[in-house]
């Protein structure tokens, strides 16, 4: 409620827009009146939390690619700040949130959590209007370093499969394993595959990370692996979950392989054998600079090739 008095020949309006007190002078009561009226109409937000917040970015966040990781960092969120009030969560509060996450994870998965909370906090200001701008925008991202780019050796291909090769899952791993080093495709497009999404000598990729259908061709490698897989499934040629996969993985790891090494090194090997054109639409960048930060070959092997 406004209180609105009279100081000599002006008129003094105050109001209280969350928690904080907001007063202006004006020549005359109607001026005052309808200030007033306008600061509370569009100023007064609810009280909300960063659990109501999380609780309503969730159904957004669910029709995202890759929503797995996304609701996952967001349960995290949600149990170490959740009960916060939006309004509470300032940018001095949010960087010591970031330098004590800094000391339990990585500064990769703290980017990561800091994307997702400034996305989130861009839709609780502009369409939601629970907050008046976004706190993140202020405070720093940690940063992560250096590209990633890493090969994957034979040695470490035989020793990763062997390790494979002894768990309930592993044939089936193996085989996108060795799939993705022919193909470069993610592990996410190799679990999308359908039956009727496989030819010849290619398949068609329906799910990507930019959204494009794109048709990868097979290495003779490749056009062995995939009719292994007939007669297991219907429709679907692997079948496994992401999550499945990736522990399994993980555990068969050496050196600390990640499987999406297999794209970078497919991409070095693709490359000894395609211009960088046929190489880009393969791999699926439409930007060809993006084929950099997956090439990886040694400089001492370019060597032996000049």
């Amino acid at each position: 409620m406004a209180n609105i008095v009279k100081r000599g020949n002006r008129w003094r309006a105050e109001v209280c827009i969350d928690r904080k007190r907001k007063a202006k002078t004006f020549d005359t009561k109607r001026e005052a009146v309808d200030w007033s009226n306008e600061m509370e109409k569009t100023g007064v937000r609810p009280s909300k939390t960063l659990s109501d917040c999380i609780k309503d970015y969730r159904l957004i966040a669910e029709s995202h690619k890759g929503s797995q990781s996304e609701l996952s960092r967001l349960n995290h969120l949600d149990k170490a700040i959740g009960d916060i009030a939006l309004d509470r969560l300032t940018p001095a509060r949010l960087s010591k949130y970031r330098d004590d996450r800094l000391k339990e994870v990585s500064a990769v998965s703290v980017r990561r959590e800091m994307i997702i909370l400034s996305a989130m906090f861009e839709i609780a200001t502009n369409e939601w209007q629970w907050i008046p701008s976004n706190p993140l925008k202020t405070v720093r991202k940690p940063s992560t370093g250096p590209a990633r780019r890493r090969g994957i050796s034979q040695e470490e291909i035989d020793a990763i499969c062997a390790n494979l090769s002894a768990m309930r899952a592993g044939k089936q791993v193996a085989d996108m394993f060795l799939l993705a080093i022919e193909t470069g495709m993610r592990l996410g497009e190799i679990l999308s595959l359908e039956w009727p999404d496989v030819s010849d000598k290619s398949v068609m990729l329906k799910e990507t990370k930019n959204g494009d259908i794109r048709h990868v061709p097979l290495s003779k490698k490749a056009r062995e692996i995939i009719p292994r897989r007939r007669n297991i499934d219907p429709e679907k040629v692997f079948t496994l979950s992401n999550a499945q996969a990736s522990k399994a993985f993980q555990r068969a790891s050496v050196n600390g392989t990640h499987f999406h090494d297999a794209r970078s090194e497919a991409v070095t090997l693709l490359s000894k054998k395609l211009d960088v054109m046929q190489l880009a639409k393969m791999i699926g960048h439409r930007d060809i600079k993006s084929l950099m930060f997956y090439y990886s070959e040694k400089p001492e092997d370019i060597a032996d090739r000049l």
